[in-house]
């Protein structure tokens, strides 16, 4: 075999491996372990500033974050580069997030918490009276640059729901920000069958739980649920700084759909219910007749008491009557 066969062979296999290879981050980066080990101080310490109220852009907030890089043995210049990095390589991100989100949802099971409380409705089938119809992500990243600042979701209605039906969209949020202003909204909005909209938004300002609701009450029944997460990007503020960290993680997300009964279903149910209370009361009268009260013999000193139509006679001395002399003093 020629020499040249055996370099073209070399070369296909070369290549063969590199793309079998996936690219690795560049070493002049903080690697994706130590970055989360870093991010997840920082959710410890953006904890710390929402129990005692500390205002985030506060000295003391500011000393808490600039503890966890010397922790980490990272400069904020070191960080603040690979954070560009990884808000440009949003699936590596978001790879971080999925290992936090679990990692922090175990520390708090640690700690005491309870899974129900961690995920109130995630472990709800998709059917049922109370069903759990989420069919996104169950968490992600939001970035203030105006490419990965929004997630929407859809999700078309089924057999499943019926007239009346009660949506409620809930959520975990958990800022991390370096500084300026945060803001976020959320909007869901459910078309009717008679292709009528009805909508809903909250501001969310902190890391909290947050939930939205929204009744179908004229029971025209559903069509479509729509919305979307959206981080106001605040790029017209002067004082804004657009090179620094800020991001909003949501996760633990759900959206609970709710059968409720026809208000005539209510009502027919209120009125068997007090039937079968009228019933029983009857029955129980019937096999415990009324006795006299008067023929009762005595019982431990029970003075049996008259009836109630026995009228008392007023005394009427008899004229005819006489008195002994010797009771006359």
């Amino acid at each position: 075999m020629k020499t040249s066969s055996w370099i073209g062979y070399g070369l296909f296999f070369l290549v063969f491996l590199l793309s079998g290879c996936k690219p690795q981050v560049p070493f002049k980066y903080i690697q994706p372990d130590k970055m989360e080990d870093i991010l997840y101080d920082y959710h410890i310490a953006e904890a710390m500033t929402n129990d005692y109220e500390i205002p985030h852009d506060s000295l003391t907030m500011r000393m808490y974050k600039q503890a966890v890089l010397e922790k980490h043995g990272c400069t904020e210049a070191e960080f603040d580069s690979s954070l560009v990095y990884y808000t440009r390589h949003t699936e590596r991100l978001h790879k971080i997030y999925e290992n936090l989100s679990e990692r922090i949802s175990n520390t708090a099971i640690s700690l005491g918490a309870s899974i129900s409380e961690l995920n109130r409705y995630g472990s709800l089938s998709s059917t049922g009276d109370t069903a759990n119809v989420w069919n996104g992500d169950m968490s992600f990243v939001l970035l203030h640059h105006p490419a990965f600042n929004k997630y929407s979701f859809k999700i078309d209605a089924d057999t499943t729901f019926h007239a009346g039906d009660k949506l409620s969209l809930h959520f975990n949020s958990q800022y991390i920000y370096q500084d300026g202003m945060r803001d976020a909204i959320v909007v869901m909005a459910v078309k009717l069958k008679n292709d009528s909209v009805i909508t809903r938004n909250i501001h969310v300002s902190g890391s909290s739980s947050q939930s939205i609701e929204i009744n179908d009450d004229k029971r025209v029944g559903l069509k479509e649920v729509k919305g979307f997460f959206l981080l106001n990007n605040n790029l017209n503020r002067a004082s804004e700084n657009q090179t620094t960290m800020k991001l909003m993680v949501v996760n633990h997300i759900s959206l609970v759909r709710i059968h409720t009964p026809k208000p005539d279903k209510v009502k027919e149910d209120d009125n068997n219910a007090r039937r079968d209370s009228v019933r029983k009361d009857t029955s129980a009268a019937a096999s415990h007749p009324a006795q006299d009260v008067n023929s009762q013999p005595l019982r431990h000193g029970r003075i049996p008491t008259e009836p109630a139509f026995r009228q008392h006679q007023p005394f009427k001395a008899d004229p005819n009557m006489k008195i002994p002399n010797n009771q006359i003093k």
